[in-house]
């Protein structure tokens, strides 16, 4: 890690871009094996001092393979990268859709990936409903 005057956790693009990729393996690997964790969150992950990332708080975690329940997992974790890491969220989401394609797959990756684009399309969500 580098330091900087903002954050002195700063980390390089190079690094922030593995640990994603490594995120979304991981994630793939979860939903893979029928397991959605319910609160994606960058919070909910812990980086080791080796540098693996363990993820944490599977209390609202349920057995599931539906693309639904996938679909909102990863809806999650991309508003969580927007709200919390809001500079580099969307470099940061499109690599953790490729470590999650890695594991899944291109066609499981698009059908979970459309089901987040008809997730932002809901009410909740639609720009136009929130005024």
């Amino acid at each position: 890690m580098k330091a900087n005057k903002s954050n002195s956790y700063a980390v390089s693009q190079e690094l922030r871009h593995e640990l994603c990729i490594k995120i979304g393996e991981l994630i793939g690997k979860l939903h893979k094996n029928g397991v959605v964790h319910g609160d994606l969150t960058t919070s909910n992950m812990i980086r080791t001092p080796e540098g693996k990332i363990v993820f944490v708080d599977f209390g609202l975690a349920e057995k599931n393979s539906e693309v639904e329940a996938r679909g909102v997992d990863l809806h999650l974790m991309k508003r969580a990268l927007e709200s919390t890491h809001f500079l580099f969220w969307d470099e940061c989401f499109k690599n953790v859709l490729c470590g999650y394609t890695s594991v899944l797959g291109v066609e499981g990756t698009e059908k979970v990936y459309e089901k987040i684009r008809e997730i932002e399309r809901r009410g909740r969500y639609v720009e136009e409903r929130k005024q």
